[in-house]
């Protein structure tokens, strides 16, 4: 199948990806290029039980969890920004030289258009604002991706990569994740009514959810739930059985993710209607 369609997500650390893994694997499926962008390896973050991990060795094993992970959604194409995982606000790895929160955002927005420029995506993933719940590499790649959304179209910007070949590439969309409120309200109505103790307040969830009325773009991806567990099972350093998400039963959970949903924050297309795709009318060149 010939697609000229790119996409390319944005992201922090290993498994970050899995809130676009059904559209990323359905629109590869389709014959769109699909690039990945990791800013970190995770190495800060906890070692599930069970898994031949340690804090040395933490970043090379989930760099191999994520090639895991991609070769079953179908990327084409992983990147890594080297930076290293800034932990939380407050915390010991968050002071490090090497991590992503200390890095000079003109630094990681330059390496991020670098990207971009070689690859021409039409559509561009990332976080939202508060990272989704405040990590800050989650924020800091945030802010670099908006950047580059405005910055990897402009010829007077990073020039020495023009030099190099790099031309300059003007993004059409940009969407962020966002898990509507609904979705948590959905999980424990049906949690109630299968007379299961999910056992987490729910105002855990909703702190995570975003209002459904901003919610601009909806994805099925229902034919792909057992493949989006199959790459989400690719990180087992990060299958911690006392997370929050691991306490919803996995048949509920299944029905939570036959739904990507995403806000359409900046876009040089007009568009009108309530989105079921991506690429609504973009030309592909």
């Amino acid at each position: 199948m010939v697609n000229k369609y790119r996409l390319l997500g944005a992201y922090a650390h290993p498994d970050d990806e899995q809130g676009v893994s059904g559209l990323m694997h359905k629109y590869a499926s389709e014959g769109v290029d699909v690039t990945l962008v990791c800013a970190t390896r995770g190495e800060a973050g906890e070692i599930a039980p069970g898994v031949n991990a340690t804090p040395e060795n933490l970043g090379q094993v989930r760099e191999d969890e994520l090639r895991c992970a991609a070769e079953k959604i179908g990327v084409n194409n992983v990147y890594w920004l080297d930076y290293r995982d800034s932990g939380m606000m407050g915390t010991l790895p968050n002071a490090d030289a090497r991590c992503l929160w200390q890095a000079n955002l003109l630094e990681v927005t330059e390496k991020l258009v670098r990207i971009i420029r070689r690859h021409k995506p039409h559509v561009v993933t990332t976080f939202d604002p508060n990272g989704g719940y405040g990590h800050p590499d989650h924020i800091r790649i945030h802010q670099a991706t908006l950047m580059a959304y405005f910055l990897s179209g402009d010829a007077r910007v990073y020039p020495e990569q023009i030099s190099q070949g790099l031309a300059p590439w003007t993004i059409s969309k940009l969407y962020w994740g966002a898990f509507p409120k609904s979705r948590f309200a959905k999980y424990a109505e049906m949690a109630k009514q299968a007379g299961i103790e999910i056992g987490v307040p729910m105002q855990e969830f909703l702190k995570r959810g975003s209002p459904d009325e901003i919610i601009t773009t909806r994805i099925d991806v229902s034919p792909y739930v057992d493949l989006k567990l199959s790459a989400l099972f690719c990180h087992a350093s990060q299958m911690n059985p006392n997370s929050i998400f691991s306490k919803i039963p996995i048949e509920i959970r299944k029905e939570g993710l036959k739904t990507e949903t995403l806000v359409r924050a900046e876009s040089r297309i007009v568009v009108t209607e309530p989105e079921t795709d991506l690429f609504t009318g973009i030309e592909s060149v």
